[in-house]
């Protein structure tokens, strides 16, 4: 027992002395390390952001809530040159760079923004310490962020388009632009042009929500119309395309302005009108009346009647006059009363220079049964594929009656000669 308690006690001995040499060397670390005074660590910059630009970027961030802070310091690397490659004015020396921002704290929080710029194009790596007025550092904030430049810029090109229309109709001078697709970082189109008032006006077109897909976001229209352009000696349309890197960018980088000329909408010729040529001319009825049938009223206003003596035999006529011998091919008889009381009509004609009772006259068409109210007889080939001219001075209508009771009404006869079916 006496043995066991002498080991008990060298070993609690050893382990007390062991204990207090390395408190001894923890206590010399601690006071080395605490040599320079106690370590603080400010509060960081908070969600920190890189926003691409033209030979710059921008830097941005938040101060929460420390209000120790009073400067910031940015670092980065500055790409080497390479042979051939342009250099900036005052473009930055490769290598290790930086910048010191002072920062005036408010009450709340802050939103410190700052450009850096004479950067060559690239991607850098942008590290943000933020500092109080003893110089205690924060823990570094990083954020990678991309500069565009010549490069960028040399690979943008005009929005394409087909040769713009002018449209000159009802006093209006519109151009008519049509266009062809744009890449997707295009975000405006400035279009110059003089308008009908001497005013030189700068339009720009931009995306519109897609009017069919909500999800898809914009769309670039397919053609746009620049009212009252100036039709003038010389006028052109002037545009270029805006594009910006990335949705966020701070610089829009744009195209050089293209000239572009214009082509005349030429509106197509509307059919010729056919010339009636029994319009006025002279009526002969087998009645004392008739003069109206070549009076160019259509409607029951005007009409023929024959009389009821008239009508006895059951047959009763008219001719038009042309005034000379014409070729035609074409005859329009309005009924607007009574046509399905109509047995027959034909159409008769002759070259002779006047009617007399013993004139020829040659058959063109005849109609057995009641005619249309507007009833057309075109003369045409066997197939119905050509016209066929006729050639007359005199065009007689002669027209069967089922009674001498019926009461027909012709309001007027037309005679073409047409050069379509």
């Amino acid at each position: 027992m006496y043995i066991n308690s002498i080991i008990r006690n060298c070993l609690f001995l050893l382990l007390t002395g062991m204990l207090f040499v390395s408190c001894e060397k923890m206590d010399a670390t601690y006071k080395e390390f605490l040599s320079g005074g106690q370590v603080v660590y400010n509060g960081k910059p908070e969600k920190l952001e890189a926003f691409s630009g033209n030979k710059r970027v921008k830097i941005k961030w938040y101060i929460i809530s420390d209000p120790k802070i009073t400067s910031a310091k940015i670092f980065w690397n500055n790409p080497g040159h390479v042979e051939g490659d342009p250099i900036l004015p005052n473009q930055r020396a490769a290598g290790k760079d930086s910048v010191t921002i002072t920062i005036k704290r408010g009450s709340g929080t802050d939103s410190i923004a700052t450009f850096i710029d004479r950067l060559k194009e690239g991607i850098y790596t942008f590290s943000v310490y933020m500092y109080d007025d003893k110089g205690h550092a924060s823990v570094k904030s990083e954020v990678i962020g991309d500069v565009y430049g010549d490069n960028y810029q040399n690979s943008i090109t005009n929005r394409p388009l087909e040769m713009p229309q002018l449209n000159i109709l009802n006093g209006k001078s519109d151009l008519y632009i049509p266009w062809y697709g744009v890449a997707q970082q295009a975000v405006r189109i400035d279009l110059i042009y003089t308008n009908t008032s001497g005013q030189v006006k700068t339009v720009q077109k931009k995306k519109i929500p897609n009017p069919v897909d909500v999800r898809r976001g914009t769309i670039w229209l397919d053609r746009d119309t620049l009212f009252n352009f100036k039709d003038a000696p010389g006028a052109k349309l002037r545009y270029r395309t805006a594009y910006l890197p990335e949705e966020n960018a701070v610089d829009t980088f744009f195209t050089a302005y293209t000239d572009i000329g214009y082509k005349y909408y030429v509106p197509p010729t509307p059919p010729p009108v056919d010339q009636n040529l029994a319009l006025s001319k002279k009526i002969t009825t087998s009645s004392a009346t008739g003069t109206t049938l070549t009076d160019g009223d259509r409607t029951n206003k005007t009409v023929w009647q024959p009389s009821s003596g008239e009508r006895a035999d059951l047959n009763v006529w008219f001719y038009v006059d042309l005034g000379a011998v014409v070729d035609f091919n074409s005859v329009q008889t309005y009924f607007v009363k009574d046509p399905a009381k109509i047995t027959y009509y034909e159409i008769l004609y002759t070259e002779a220079a006047t009617i007399a009772t013993d004139t020829k006259w040659k058959r063109a068409y005849i109609k057995f049964g009641a005619p249309e109210t507007e009833d057309i007889f075109i003369s045409a080939n066997a197939d119905n594929t050509a016209l066929v001219n006729l050639k007359g001075r005199f065009v007689k209508i002669n027209i069967g009656l089922r009674d001498e009771a019926t009461n027909i009404n012709v309001s007027e006869v037309e005679v073409y000669k047409k050069d379509r079916l």
